[in-house]
Formats: C-alpha cells, structure tokens, sequence
C-alpha cells in the first residue's frame, strides 16, 4: 500500500500487485518478462511514466491510463484488469497502478542490462511489460510490510502513526511534492548558498573548484546553465517524458558537455537504495546533443539539494579539505546563514529575537537556535540538518528509524555513560530557563502568562511524513513530564512542532505581512489535537490527525487565498544577474 496526501488530507491507496491479477501464476523476474524487448521502448516506458503529475495525474483514472497503456490487440486484458481494480475498490480501498519507486526501478533493471535481439511482439511486449511492473509492484509491498511487524510491539500510543509514518518515509519524499513550489525554493536556497561560499574566506577554494569542475566562470553561469534544464519540468504541458535538445550554435559542443555531467552512463553501478545514482544524474543521453530527464523532481533538486554531493566531491579534490563538509555545511550555512536570514524577514524590529549566535556570544550555553517573543507568544527555534543513511531509509524498519532518529533529535548515549543531549532536550533545557526566569537576554514577561511554542526546524522534504511529527512530539511531551515533576511551570507550553524550512522561506513574506507562525500553530495544533492520546484503530479521519505541518500550512494559506510569493526579483534576480552588462 502507498498513502496518497493530498494537503491537509490523508488517504490510502492499494498498489495493484502481481497475484491480485494474476492469481494462478507464478511471476517471472523482471529480467525475464523483459528479455527479447527493445530497450528503448522500456526507457521510454519508464521515463514517461515518472514524468506525471504526482497531484493531479491522468493515471489517478485506472480506466484512461489502461486504455492508453494497452493496444487493441490487448483490450480483452485491459477490460479485465480494470475489472480487478473495480472489485478491490468496493471496499471503499482505492487502487494505483504507477509509482515513482517501481517506475525508478524499471529504469534501472533496464538501463544496466545491455542492447539486446528484439524479439517480442508489440502486444507481446505490453504485456510482459506490464506484469514486469506489476511485480515491481509486488516487490514494494513486500518490503512495506517491516512497517508492520517492527510496530506491533510499541506503546499502544505509536502503533497507528510509526506504522503510517513507516509504511511511506521512504517514498514519500517522490510521491508528495509541488515541483513549482520545490523549483522556487531550491533558487532561494542555491542563491543564499552561492553568495555564502563566495563571501566566506574559508569556502572560497571550494567554490573555485567547483567553478573549474562545471568550466564556468562564476556561480551566476552556473545557475544561468542549469536553470534551462529545470525549466521544463515546470512548463511540461503533457505529461510523460521530456526530451532537452541542445540547440547546435557555436557553443553547443560546450553546451553538451555541461549536461553531461548530469547523464547516467552505462557503466555507472545503482544504488538500489533511494535511488541515489540517478538522484545524482537525473538524464540519460538518447543521442548527440539529445538529453532526456529521468524523473523531473531530480533534475528541479539539482539546483539546491544536488549541490551538496558536487561539492563533498570537489572538497576531496582541495590541498586543505573540510575534514566534515556536512558539519560546516550543515552548521555554517543551514543554521547560520539560511536560518537566520528568513528569520530576519519573517520577524521585523517590533518583537524581541535573537539568533543563537548572538545568544552565544552573550555567555549563554546550551540554549536553542533562534528565540522570537512577540507579546505572550514565545518561539523556540532549533535546527537540524541531517540524513539518515540511504539502505536506513530504505528499511521500511520503525527500530532502525527509531534508532537513527533518536540519537540525531533526542538524545546520543555516549562511551562514558552520559547522554548528549539533542533538539528535544536542547529545546526542553531552553524552556526550563526560560520558565525559571534564568534566559538574561530577555526577562521582559511573566512565566505564567507566556506561550511557548517548541520548534524543530529540518532541511530536507524526506521528513514530511505523517506520523513523524507524532514520533519527535511523544518524546517531548515524555520531558515536559520530567519538567512538571520538577515543579516547573509547564501548563502553557505549545506541542512540539516540526518545520521544514522550505514551508518558512516559500510563506515569508505572508508570514511577515499577513499571520503570525504561532496563529498558524494554534490552528494546526486544533486539527492534531488527541492524536497523542488515540489508541483506536485505522481510518481517514484519523489520518489526518498525523500531518505535517508543511501539508497544513499549504493548505491553509490556499484556504485563506493571502499566499504572497516568495522574494525571488527582489532577492534572486538582482544577484543572479548582477555580472550582466
């Protein structure tokens, strides 16, 4: 099964396996439905189907989507599948056929293997095709049901969301995305990057090398080369695969090798966890000059997300390397640069705030990231940038995911027997003091009147997952219960919240102008209410109680029609072009 979100709202849908329409038969490999078929056609087939809408797709009609997949020649199969699709979905459950997991794994299973005889029929070749995808299907589901056996043990309290959140974490990053929304936040981004690496002493060498890896001058050019390559993915008309042909000017020999830094090549090796070969190299050549996009959230993510890898790689390449590249990347930039400058523009002068550099250099130790009050509404800010390894992410494991997740965001058990502590405790640490009235940089309340509002800040969409919310606030409220046996006052502090950054810097300037974060809070806080305390089973309803409040601030300020769009003329296009002449 995979879960379909859809804003605010979360339901399930089946994926339509191998033995549910083909019963009586035992299924082949995928090698062996494919063997004697074109490769091109497969390519074709798997990049066509990776170039649809994840929100509003024709393949969500099961009736149009087999009509067009199978040719007359095959009617009699498809009228049967789509009346398998119709029995399954009479218990109110329903049923897709695609997906990005097992349309990314044809593109593998094909593309590794080498040119062969063709030797299948056209109606032949649908319908092994099909069945080759139906056990793909198949293979997921399987490895989906970890999210179940690793759960059933857990506090009555987890069971429903760890499963909810196990059964999608590691597709759910490929499945629920805005590719507008992503394309202008990842500019945001990369621009705030650039402009760090370039003003920083310490990162110059390594935008240099970069510069020399890509032959561009300036990280202006950069952009200016890259961003033609994205600009489909948001334009595409039709949905399917999309082809980028190099016009053949007098720099088309240079325009060729620049896209082919981003071209899977047959003797790359795939990484069959969370697709991170082709994440890298998100197009494959089709022929001179010719390039077509493998799945178009890949290439969008090559603006921000893909940075990173191209720079841990040059960093190894440097005299003097960053001896841990995430580290700085992470804590330098993320938190001190990318955090603190939309902190700036959501927060104006007429509150109190200050960012954790500013805290720190007042003596302060072990506080949060980033403290706003304005009036009664305290906001505690801790960021964490962080991944967790692709094969973990991969497991479909609630212990492996609990494990990792722990000692990254609550706490580290350390060789000499003490815990270190991590983003619950630390923000935990910071309400005691604020409470106990011990933060000396503002004192200007009174504790018994103020709001708290505990924030996780993250970095990456991958943790925009129902159920992880639920997972980071259990363990919080475990502490708030430490903090009241100590006599600490703690009957106005806020549930824990998780925010992906990209929610702040795409709704800023809304944020700024139109509703404080903390009203927005209040209202996701009414719709997650007594999920904590919920121990009934599965349905819909339910489901929604285990947002993330990425799908709820969507869906709110879309309610509210007062979305304003973020800074990109006034912050990106002054800088992306200020070379020209």
């Amino acid at each position: 099964m995979k879960t379909n979100s859809n804003n605010s709202s979360i339901s399930y849908m089946q994926l339509l396996e191998f033995k549910l329409v083909f019963p009586d038969e035992i299924p082949l490999s995928v090698d062996e439905y494919l063997k004697g078929s074109n490769r091109g056609d497969i390519l074709n087939a798997a990049s066509h189907f990776l170039g649809f809408n994840p929100n509003n797709s024709k393949i969500l009609d099961n009736r149009e989507f087999l009509s067009n997949f199978f040719c007359a020649e095959n009617n009699d199969l498809a009228n049967y599948v789509y009346g398998v699709i119709k029995n399954i979905e009479k218990t109110g459950t329903k049923v897709g056929v695609i997906n990005p997991y097992s349309s990314l794994s044809l593109f593998e299973c094909c593309y590794k293997n080498e040119e062969k005889e063709e030797t299948q029929s056209n109606s032949d070749f649908e319908i092994n095709l099909f069945k080759a995808y139906l056990v793909l299907n198949s293979q997921f589901t399987s490895k989906q049901k970890i999210a179940f056996t690793s759960t059933q043990d857990l506090h009555p309290l987890l069971i429903n969301p760890m499963e909810l959140f196990c059964m999608q974490y590691p597709l759910a990053d490929k499945v629920n995305y805005d590719i507008n929304r992503i394309w202008v936040n990842q500019m945001l981004k990369a621009t705030h990057l650039f402009v760090f690496l370039e003003s920083n002493e310490k990162t110059a060498p390594l935008l240099k090398a970069f510069l020399e890896f890509f032959n561009k001058k300036n990280w202006q050019d950069f952009l200016k080369s890259l961003l033609p390559l994205t600009n489909p993915m948001k334009y595409a008309d039709n949905e399917g695969f999309i082809d980028f042909g190099v016009n053949k000017n007098d720099d088309f020999q240079g325009s060729c090798l620049f896209i082919e830094k981003f071209i899977v090549d047959e003797n790359d090796s795939f990484d069959e966890n969370d697709f991170l070969s082709i994440r890298g190299k998100p197009f494959y050549k089709v022929e001179d000059g010719v390039y077509r996009v493998i799945f178009p959230l890949f290439v969008v993510e090559k603006i921000f997300k893909g940075l990173y890898f191209y720079l841990s790689e040059v960093n190894k390449t440097l005299d003097k390397p960053f001896g841990n590249i995430k580290s700085f990347y992470g804590g330098e930039f993320s938190e001190n640069i990318l955090l603190y400058n939309v902190m700036g523009s959501i927060w104006n002068n007429k509150c109190c705030k200050f960012s954790g550099k500013q805290i720190s250099e007042m003596k302060i130790d072990g506080f949060i990231d980033y403290y706003v009050r304005k009036g009664k509404n305290i906001l505690l800010f801790e960021s964490k940038d962080f991944l967790i390894k692709a094969d973990k992410k991969a497991s479909f494991d609630f212990n492996i995911y609990e494990k990792e997740f722990k000692k990254l965001l609550y706490y580290e058990d350390m060789p000499n027997g003490k815990r270190k502590p991590k983003a619950v405790i630390q923000l935990i640490n910071s309400i005691r003091k604020i409470l106990r009235r011990e933060f000396a940089a503002d004192k200007d309340y009174k504790y018994r009147e103020v709001n708290i509002y505990p924030i996780l800040i993250i970095h990456d969409s991958q943790y925009d997952v129902p159920g992880f919310n639920f997972l980071i606030n259990y363990w919080f409220q475990q502490e708030i219960a430490s903090l009241k046996e100590e006599g600490v006052y703690t009957h106005n502090i806020k549930p824990l919240v998780v925010i992906n950054i990209d929610s702040l810097l795409y709704y800023q300037v809304a944020l700024a102008e139109n509703t404080p974060l903390h009203n927005i809070i209040n209202q996701y806080e009414i719709q997650t209410k007594g999920s904590i305390n919920d121990k009934s089973g599965f349905d819909n309803k339910k489901f929604d109680k285990y947002i993330p409040f990425s799908y709820f601030i969507d869906d709110f300020f879309k309610n509210k029609g007062i979305a304003k769009f973020p800074p990109l003329l006034d912050f990106v296009a002054p800088l992306l072009f200020s070379n020209d002449k």
